[in-house]
Formats: structure tokens, sequence, C-alpha cells
């Protein structure tokens, strides 16, 4: 068994945070990836998940909520701009994209300085917005005509603990999001 860092570049890491799939199919792998075979996915921010090789494509096994930056994101990312891209090494434009075999201790390492998974809970998400109709069918129609053209990248959702409405933030992208009228 091998051990890998897979760093995706900000469209597949975007699309991998929009959804919820069971795998992700990178568009090439090294001759070495096999079947078992464990990978820690990275995007601009750090870690957001960890999965395993299983044929063609990653299968998820546990994904963050909020990406972690980890020594080993850190070395395969370039640095060209303030003190702090410097220290983290995630300046804009400096990421390397692709895969990076890392040993059985590198890889007990970037795991160990994951944040503790958190037990699952209920969540109440919704997505509200007006729309003018003729009737409540034709509302509809609208209203998934307008999902599927905006999508996640335009179309925040309001997330809250379920029985804990007022609790609620606007997220986009899976980023919890500011909803001012004038951006």
């Amino acid at each position: 068994m091998r051990y890998w860092l897979l760093a995706l570049n900000e469209d597949e890491y975007t699309e991998q945070q929009a959804y919820e799939v069971e795998a992700f199919e990178p568009a090439s792998r090294p001759e070495r990836v096999a079947d078992g075979d464990e990978v820690a996915l990275a995007g601009p921010e750090g870690v957001f998940a960890l999965g395993e090789v299983d044929g063609p494509a990653i299968a998820y096994r546990r994904r963050l909520e909020e990406p972690a930056k980890t020594v080993e994101t850190v070395q395969i990312h370039g640095s060209a701009g303030s003190a702090e891209d410097e220290v983290y090494g995630f300046a804009e434009g400096g990421a390397r994209e692709g895969w990076t075999e890392l040993n059985p201790d590198a890889w007990e390492d970037l795991v160990r300085t994951l944040p503790t998974p958190e037990r699952r809970s209920d969540w109440l998400v919704t997505l509200s917005m007006p729309i003018e109709a003729v009737d409540k069918a034709e509302a509809v129609r609208q209203f998934w005509s307008y999902i599927r053209s905006l999508g996640p990248k335009e179309l925040p959702t309001f997330v809250a603990p379920y029985g804990r409405e007022l609790e609620g933030t606007s997220f986009l992208l899976g980023v919890e999001h500011e909803q001012d009228p004038e951006e």
C-alpha cells in the first residue's frame, strides 16, 4: 500500500466542494498508484478529504468541514505573496497540481494533524426564492430551472442545526457566506 497527496486545481476543488459524491476520478495518475492506496485530497486551502483508490477513482472515506493546512500541503505549494502566504505556502497561483507520494511516517503525521471527526447530527438545509408564476405547477418548474441554471456556485443555501433554526447561516459552495444584498 502506498500513500498519496493529490493537489487539485481550483476548478476541480470547487466542483468537489459543491456536490456530495462518493468518488472522484482524476484525469491522470502515476503508474504506481494501485487499488487500496490511501489518498489525501487537497485544494488551495489544504487537505479537504481522505480517500482510497478504487479502480480509476478515489472513493471518499472522510471529508473535513474546513480544509486543513498540513506540512505536506505547504511543501507542495510555492509562495510568491505576502508574509502569511510565505509561511503557509499558499500564494495565489502558486499551487502545484498533481500527485505526491508520501512515506508512511509522513502519512501518519498528516492524518494526525487533521481535526477529529465530529459526530453526525441533523441539519435543516433550506433554499427559498420568490418566483412569479401563473400557478403552483409553473412556479415549481421555474424553481427547478433556476436551481439547475444557477447551481451551488451562485445559489446560497441556509443551514441550521435541526431544532435551532435561528442559528442558521448562509453557505455558498459549502463555505459560510455573508448574505449582504450589496454583494
